[in-house]
């Protein structure tokens, strides 16, 4: 059994292989820019060619220097050795995992690669680059010329018998070449990852939208190679484990049309606030992270954290005064519930997601759970990513010099008096945001957002699923009591390609006679 989950560990690891019938053997495949490693034998070859002559290469070889063990020659025996090995960027052989019945069988597996001769490696875009395979040996040994002089047979004289299916073996794996800075994921957010980016976005004449966050990797590779800059980060790898620590995903398999990622992630911190606190701050964050593109048009994402962390004191205070009904101690700002760890400390999960459909190059439809952000700059009156992560549906919709923003959102208001029988209050809430490139310099964007409680289990109300209604005279017809809608406005002057100013104004309640009266009216409730 334990044989059984290594092998399965590390053909999951290994990914990138397709298998090919006559040899038994799989390997990367290739394109018009890659090429197989050539073996002495296989000069000057074309590529469909030069693949079956590598084949025949790694069989002959094993059929002439494999020695099966005594004891199991003396019994006749029959079975498989399965092997995982590669060619490295310098054309050497180097095993990776054998898989027998028998001890004596992988050391011999060992032996045989361990001889093989060097030779010029596989080449990507014109470069040495290594190149993973598996191979199957079956006992009793037979030379590449028998095995295709069978496989012949077995279709010239067995022609009425059911043919073995090798749909699972037909499957094509590609070189992984990072196709998530092409496709509609979003980048993952925060303000000092974006800050890498910003001027390249923010450049005069350019005919994009910065308010809206998160950004997806196609909109901002348009204008910042982001695949270019990941690839300038990695650094000189040889050995397996060495890619996968510095270069590689843990797990990365491409095919025809489709891809996915798994990688662990870590945030070590630790730290001291100030001179007058005796303990010190740290963060232990342990993750995961899974995504994929299946198609032009669809892709995912989710992340799972666990974290334990304490702050400085003023931040421990601030995250405990907004705690939660129902005993938990805090809410950790931007992250959510948290429960008590050990004496001062907090414990508190987290998990995100996104699952993205772009129809067209007008739409993209998202599905998730997470945060949002409406505005330039840092922070914004009209949406802020401070809050908890909540599930969300948002749409949208880009075209001439308009992009088009419709956001609806579950929410949860935990606060003591408005819980119901020990659960948390169901709040929802509706946002539009227009963004309008008025001029090469000039943009300018019009907000409007709802929220409601479920009085009277209203539940999602419909009158607000329409993406272009006004929602402030539904919110009225809908009963203002039992909601609120405010407006909002922004706008983006590109002074130069170096500085911009921008700003937003938003607005709850208006009077203009208590605003000429100055009497501080509760009916007047804006900011800017």
């Amino acid at each position: 059994m334990n044989k059984i989950l290594i092998a399965l560990f590390v053909a999951f690891f290994s990914c990138s292989m397709y298998a090919q019938d006559v040899s038994s053997i799989s390997v990367q495949s290739g394109n018009s820019a890659e090429r197989f490693p050539v073996f002495p034998n296989c000069q000057n070859l074309q590529f469909k060619v030069l693949e079956n002559c590598f084949y025949n290469e790694v069989q002959d070889f094993v059929f002439s220097n494999f020695e099966v063990p005594a004891h199991l020659k003396e019994n006749n025996f029959q079975g498989n050795v399965k092997v995982l090995f590669e060619v490295d960027s310098n054309g050497i052989f180097k095993v990776i995992y054998v898989n027998a019945s028998d001890e004596k069988l992988i050391q011999e597996t060992g032996r045989v690669f361990s001889k093989m001769p060097k030779i010029e490696p596989s080449t990507y875009n014109g470069k040495p680059t290594y190149a993973k395979f598996t191979m199957n040996i079956a006992i009793p040994l037979k030379s590449s010329e028998l095995l295709s002089q069978e496989a012949l047979a077995k279709a010239e004289f067995v022609p009425n018998k059911t043919a073995q299916l090798t749909e699972l073996d037909s499957i094509v794996y590609k070189k992984y070449d990072s196709p998530e800075f092409d496709s509609h994921l979003n980048v993952p957010f925060s303000h000092s990852y974006y800050a890498q980016f910003d001027a390249s976005l923010n450049q005069m004449g350019s005919n994009n939208h910065t308010a809206s966050k998160p950004y997806t990797y196609a909109e901002v590779s348009k204008y910042y190679n982001l695949k270019a800059v990941n690839q300038g980060l990695k650094k000189k790898a040889t050995s397996w484990w060495e890619r996968k620590l510095w270069n590689e995903n843990t797990v990365e398999i491409k095919g025809e049309d489709y891809w996915f990622t798994l990688n662990p992630i870590f945030d070590l911190q630790v730290g001291k606030a100030s001179k007058s606190e005796s303990s010190y701050t740290y963060v232990n964050t342990r993750g995961i992270n899974f995504r994929g593109g299946l198609g032009s048009t669809l892709n995912f994402t989710t992340t799972v954290f666990e974290s334990q962390g304490r702050f400085a004191d003023y931040y421990n205070r601030y995250a405990e005064s907004i705690k939660p009904a129902g005993g938990n101690p805090a809410i950790v700002p931007g992250m959510g519930i948290a429960k008590g760890f050990k004496s001062d400390g907090y414990d508190f999960p987290l998990a995100e997601a996104n699952l993205t459909f772009a129809p067209s190059k007008y739409i993209d439809l998202q599905l998730g759970y997470g945060r949002n952000f409406i505005g330039d700059g840092y922070r914004s009156l009209l949406e802020s990513d401070g809050a908890s992560p909540y599930p969300y549906f948002k749409l949208n919709t880009k075209f001439w010099k308009i992009k088009y923003t419709n956001t609806y959102m579950w929410l949860k208001d935990v606060r003591p008096d408005v819980t119901i029988e020990r659960t948390y209050a169901t709040k929802f809430m509706a946002n539009h945001y227009l963004s309008w490139n008025v001029s090469n310099r000039l943009n300018l964007g019009f907000f409007e957002s709802v929220i409601w409680t479920n009085t009277n289990d209203r539940g999602f109300d419909i009158s607000f699923v329409n993406p272009i209604i006004f929602y402030r005279s539904v919110e009225f017809a809908s009963s203002a009591r039992s909601g609120n809608a405010v407006l909002g406005l922004t706008y983006k002057y590109k002074w130069s390609n170096q500085i911009n100013f921008y700003g937003q104004f938003i607005l709850d309640e208006f009077s203009l006679s208590d605003i000429k009266a100055r009497d501080n009216s509760w009916k007047n409730k804006y900011g800017y």
